[in-house]
């Protein structure tokens, strides 16, 4: 907030204010005389409002005074006609006058009533006010301002959660917990949980029993339920070809490999998503979707996943990524130092040095 002068209007000008409130008058302008805001000049309309801009408005730019200008346009709101208020603070004039009318200006405002005015220009130069300048400045006002990237994230974040909350359904509550930094903050958002299709259910089963070792699902956005895409037999090298690279998918796939030189079996679950190519609102049903299809699979199914990941593409599963994804590589642990060992050999007896007069000799 900046600091007040102490300058006030004058008993004239609030009554002249008053007065062009109600629209008689197009233009005014207003200066500090002596301690106090009072009326230098002011006109009737004669044309339109763009037409009588520059030809009222630019005579009134002094070089080396600042001054303010209330402008009325023909538009109204709830209170009466709106108003542009300007200040004219030329480079030309004192730095005391340009600071004394920029700290009386908060005063003027209040004084006309804030509600009435549409807009507020600042000026030094006479391009800044004129016509163009004033349309240029309604352009710049208009057009959003450069993001930095934290603010295209947030953005990004803010529109990717209106999507979840427009696309939300009443099918169940999921905590979900946030963490900023090391704050976390726990909040509760809105889940899905689509429900399996009958051929996805029944494919589950046979996966249960080891008749088949691949599933590929999919969303039916219409239908709100999760569909059998096929259930394929897959071996490792095949498992990059099932990835569609266009749209997204729920993969279950049994991993069979060798570790520790026994034959195992571990169910893998992949997630994958085409990167930015699908829609906002695909990337949020199948990411809302994906914990409950999870925990309905393990719970009704008895079917213990043993990882899941999510990925962009296919490229990169061969058997050795499946593998250190399975069994992650220990860490070493670090031998403890352990103090050196002595010189080796005997090192003979210990002697013992007598002080003087131990053997009853006098020193």
């Amino acid at each position: 907030m900046s600091h007040q002068t102490g300058i006030n209007a004058t008993s004239e000008l609030k009554e002249f204010l008053a007065r062009a409130r109600g629209g008689a008058i197009r233009i005014m302008k207003i200066v500090i005389r002596n301690e106090e805001l009072v009326l230098d000049w002011y006109r009737e309309p004669v044309q339109s409002w763009d037409k009588d801009y520059d030809q009222f408005l630019l005579p009134l730019l002094t070089p080396q005074e600042p001054c303010y200008i209330l402008y009325r346009l023909d538009s109204q709101n709830a209170q009466g006609y709106e108003w542009l208020f300007i200040a004219w603070s030329p480079d030309q004039s004192p730095v005391r006058q340009k600071m004394v009318y920029a700290a009386t200006r908060a005063t003027l405002k209040k004084e006309f009533g804030g509600g009435h005015i549409k807009d507020e220009i600042f000026g030094t130069v006479e391009d800044d006010l004129c016509f163009q300048g004033y349309l240029r400045h309604m352009s710049s006002c208009s057009s959003p301002a450069p993001l930095t990237a934290a603010e295209q994230e947030l953005q990004r974040i803010k529109v990717t959660e209106d999507e979840r909350r427009r696309i939300g359904t009443p099918t169940a509550r999921a905590r979900v917990t946030m963490e900023f930094g090391l704050d976390k903050r726990a909040q509760t958002l809105q889940g899905l949980a689509f429900p399996l299709q009958e051929e996805a259910k029944r494919a589950l089963q046979q996966l249960k029993q080891r008749r088949i070792n691949y599933i590929q699902l999919r969303l039916d956005v219409e239908k709100e339920t999760i569909e059998l895409v096929h259930t394929k037999p897959t071996e490792t090298h095949e498992l990059p070809y099932r990835i569609p690279t266009d749209s997204p998918r729920y993969h279950f796939f049994i991993f069979k490999h060798s570790h520790q030189g026994q034959l195992q079996e571990a169910l893998v679950f992949i997630y994958s998503m085409p990167g930015y190519t699908c829609s906002i609102k695909e990337r949020m049903l199948y990411s809302s979707c994906k914990n409950r299809l999870l925990d309905e699979v393990e719970r009704d199914y008895q079917l213990e996943v043993s990882k899941k990941m999510e990925i962009d593409s296919g490229d990169g599963l061969t058997e050795d990524f499946l593998y250190e994804e399975v069994h992650p590589m220990e860490h070493t642990l670090k031998q403890v130092f352990s103090k050196p060992r002595g010189p080796g050999g005997k090192r003979g007896n210990k002697r013992l040095i007598k002080g003087a007069g131990e053997n009853g000799e006098e020193s």
